[in-house]
């Protein structure tokens, strides 16, 4: 797995699903990197894809991306840039004492928009207060009669392992676009994947339009795969975590469903990996995670 290591997410991304494929009872390994051992896999064109994984003896090519959040505006974008790294200023010492030695934090920026200087620094020392509480309870923390009232989230305070650098992570829970739905009588769920598509979905189509039709080509009988990831995570240099945007699996599914139609053979499987409901297969033949 440390071939992936000069990309941190995309390394635990495939580390959680190699892991959730065995616990399946698949065997499953990763075999290489087409993207970074160009001698070891002579197609040509080069094929741009992350990994060959094999699963149950078959191996296929496996592509990682992250499904993006819609386009902010530019206020609330400011808003988050700068309330995450006062946050990350404040509370890195204290996440090295948390369990894990990191700390993730779920607030809204919308809670510090147009208020003042002394009710916004009164803002962030409730969240040090809450994440104090947390590290010396030894345990994930929320109080829900604190900040903040009214519409927004209220902030909850989390662990993660982590390294020596980047021990906080700043997760923003307030977007500005989303997806509608409802559920029918019979016990479906309908909803517009036209509002979704043209934006959340780009990242998705992008891949097939462009890097996985590629590989096809030059790889007609191989399994590809997709592996979607909308987990919160703070890439190195970075302030706060990449704008993903996480929707329940059958959404994603519906999604990917809908744009591999216009792309037919090129994709073979696809999982979603969520920070609410793990990795989650959603599209290919069968439910389980395997080809």
């Amino acid at each position: 797995m440390q071939l992936l290591a000069d990309k941190p997410r995309e390394m635990s991304a495939f580390a959680a699903l190699l892991e959730a494929m065995r616990n399946e009872g698949h065997q499953a390994e990763l075999l290489g990197s087409p993207e970074r051992q160009r001698d070891l896999y002579p197609f040509t064109p080069p094929i741009p894809v992350d990994a060959e994984v094999a699963v149950n003896g078959v191996a296929g090519f496996v592509d990682h991306t992250v499904l993006p959040a819609p386009q902010e505006d530019q206020r609330r974008v400011a808003t988050q840039d700068a309330v995450a790294e006062r946050l990350i200023g404040l509370l890195t010492d204290l996440a090295a004492e948390a369990p894990g030695g990191g700390l993730i934090v779920n607030l809204a920026a919308s809670s510090w928009m147009g208020v003042s200087r002394k009710a916004g620094d009164r803002l962030y020392a409730q969240v040090v207060d809450m994440a104090s509480k947390a590290v010396a309870r030894g345990k994930p923390f929320v109080d829900m009669r604190r900040l903040p009232r009214g519409p927004f989230p209220v902030p909850t305070i989390g662990f993660w392992p982590c390294p020596d650098e980047g021990r906080v992570i700043i997760s923003f829970t307030d977007l500005t676009s989303g997806w509608s739905g409802r559920l029918d009588l019979d016990g479906h769920w309908r909803f517009n994947i036209d509002e979704i598509r043209p934006t959340i979905g780009r990242a998705i189509e992008g891949k097939l339009r462009k890097q996985l039709a590629g590989v096809r080509a030059v790889a007609t009988t191989r399994p590809i795969g997709l592996l979607i990831d909308s987990r919160p995570m703070l890439s190195p240099g970075k302030k706060k975590p990449e704008p993903v945007f996480d929707l329940p699996p059958f959404v994603v599914s519906h999604l990917i469903h809908e744009i591999a139609q216009d792309w037919p053979g090129v994709l073979s499987k696809a999982w979603l990996l969520s920070p609410l409901s793990g990795v989650t297969a959603v599209y290919g033949e069968g439910s389980d995670l395997s080809w």
